[in-house]
């Protein structure tokens, strides 16, 4: 026999034999239902409350008043607010989102879709809610309740040469949106 079919041979009863100890080898075990119960997840959801949205000015002389956007234009330095009442939906112990305006949302021309600034705002029951970078803090406390929302759009005063003259931005379907962050 050559040395390649002694090597096969070897090799095949080398696996038989171990093949055959792992069908011999037996071992006691036991198990018991606990009874751990059902787990749920939680949810987050943001609806519109009908009829509680609304423009405003927010500085300046007009502060305050009705800002209508078909027809009011902004210049460098103004601020306008746009209001809204949206349940929330936030059930999950641990659950801390973001509400914030969606940029992709909102479409311009001649810049002034870039040069104008947002920023996000909410309270509830007359308590502001944290905010810092990215929106507004929401957290499960905040489920089923009623929660006011002030997005505030700026055209910084910094904008300046022709930079947004003459631009317009479609803010007729930009969304809030609430995102988990934790």
């Amino acid at each position: 026999m050559n040395k390649q079919t002694k090597g096969a041979i070897a090799a095949g009863a080398a696996a038989l034999l171990l093949a055959g100890g792992a069908g011999t080898m037996a071992a006691w075990n036991s198990s018991q239902t606990v009874g751990g119960g059902t787990v749920q997840s939680g949810n987050l959801s943001l609806t519109t409350v009908s009829g509680s949205t609304g423009w405003k000015w927010v500085n300046g002389p007009l502060a305050g008043q009705a800002f209508n956007p078909a027809a009011d234009k902004l210049v460098p330095g103004d601020q306008v607010a746009y209001d809204a009442v949206v349940k929330i939906g936030a059930q999950g112990k641990n659950l801390t989102a973001k509400l914030v305006a969606d940029a992709a949302s909102i479409t311009g021309t001649n810049g002034l879709d870039t040069a104008l600034t947002n920023n996000v705002t909410a309270d509830v029951d007359g308590t502001t809610l944290p905010t810092g970078p990215g929106g507004a803090t929401v957290t499960s406390a905040q489920d089923g309740k009623n929660v006011n929302v002030h997005v505030n759009f700026t055209l910084p005063s910094s904008v300046s040469g022709t930079t947004a003259q003459d631009g317009t931005v479609n803010l007729s379907n930009f969304a809030v949106t609430l995102t988990q962050t934790s």
